[in-house]
């Protein structure tokens, strides 16, 4: 079976222009995007509401292109945590890349195929232009996933790879599908407001973990309490997501630069859909179906699968939640592992 390119590049040894790893009580951490998405919130929440200096760790942030890229500038030892994607800790792992997942709080897939007016049903991407940025990137491998659950061969669609951002090119009618975030949906409806969503990709994949925290095995062992801290801050973050919407909306609208009104849509949506986890996110059911995935489209060998514990360090999360207890709601309720 063919696998998919985007995995190929996971342990490819680049060595990143970032700032050298800091010190036992400093955390430098990527992430994927810049601005950062909404969904990707918790990390800088944690931040502007101080809870990094309550736990006694000072975060840097970096924004790197993408989740490959993050995980190979963690992996060179560039950072000391990469927010990556699941699939890439199990790919990694299977490799025998010395990374773990601490925690796993942004745990739903959230992305979604939005469509123009002439697709109603999945059937109808049939013949159509679908946006990508380039085959194996991101919204390649997301496509392909709505095109097996419609069961639409794609060599009966039109791959239209797009050098700028996916809205501008669906809003001008260039393509007929993209790959969108949430706020990101929102904003392409107030240029074109027939655009809609076909297929959200939590619900398409809902047992797919989303995004880690990675870290090395060095840095587990040089940085714990720093980590512990983390984590600790990154657990309450997201749980001050569901129960302060007038605290965290602000820092939102503050990191994203998007208008107030399309992020707390974005956010009410959100919260609606339970995207975050409000405890650790690290259920063996979800990374071992991960792991299993991506077995079975290729990316992992025959064999080398890697088990729950070969992926997952839980000793942070374990101690963060017998601090603060576990997440029961009032909405959003989750098993904590």
């Amino acid at each position: 079976m063919r696998k998919l390119d985007a995995v190929g590049f996971l342990l490819a040894g680049a060595v990143l222009a970032l700032p050298a790893v800091a010190n036992a009580e400093d955390l430098v951490v990527g992430m994927p995007t810049t601005p950062p998405n909404v969904v990707m919130m918790p990390v800088l929440i944690a931040q502007d509401i101080g809870l990094y200096k309550k736990y006694g760790v000072t975060v840097k942030t970096v924004a790197l292109d993408g989740g490959v890229k993050v995980y190979r500038a963690m992996l060179a030892g560039n950072l000391d945590i990469g927010m990556a994607p699941g699939a890439q800790a199990a790919v990694g792992r299977s490799k025998g890349a010395p990374v773990k997942g601490i925690l796993a709080n942004i745990y739903k897939f959230e992305a979604s195929m939005v469509v123009r007016d002439n697709v109603k049903t999945m059937s109808d991407l049939k013949g159509k232009r679908i946006g990508i940025q380039q085959p194996g990137g991101f919204a390649d491998i997301l496509s392909k996933t709505v095109l097996r659950a419609a069961k639409v061969n794609p060599k009966d669609v039109h791959f239209v790879s797009i050098a700028t951002e996916d809205v501008p090119a669906l809003v001008a009618d260039q393509i007929d599908t993209a790959i969108l975030h949430v706020e990101q949906e929102m904003l392409a409806k107030t240029k074109v407001p027939s655009l809609h969503a076909i297929a959200r990709m939590w619900e398409l994949q809902p047992k797919q973990l989303y995004q880690f925290m990675l870290v090395t095995e060095k840095i587990i062992q040089a940085k714990p309490a720093a980590l512990q801290a983390f984590v600790k801050a990154n657990i309450e973050a997201t749980r001050a997501i569901y129960s302060d919407r007038a605290k965290v909306v602000p820092i939102m609208v503050k990191y994203t630069k998007y208008p107030q009104k399309i992020v707390e849509d974005t956010y009410d949506f959100l919260v609606k859909s339970c995207i975050w986890d409000a405890n650790t996110g690290l259920s063996p059911e979800r990374i071992n179906f991960t792991a299993m995935l991506m077995t079975r489209v290729g990316n992992i060998e025959k064999g080398k699968t890697p088990k729950y514990e070969d992926v997952v360090d839980t000793r942070f999360a374990k101690k963060a939640i017998a601090d603060l207890g576990e997440w029961k709601g009032p909405i959003c309720k989750t098993p904590a592992f």
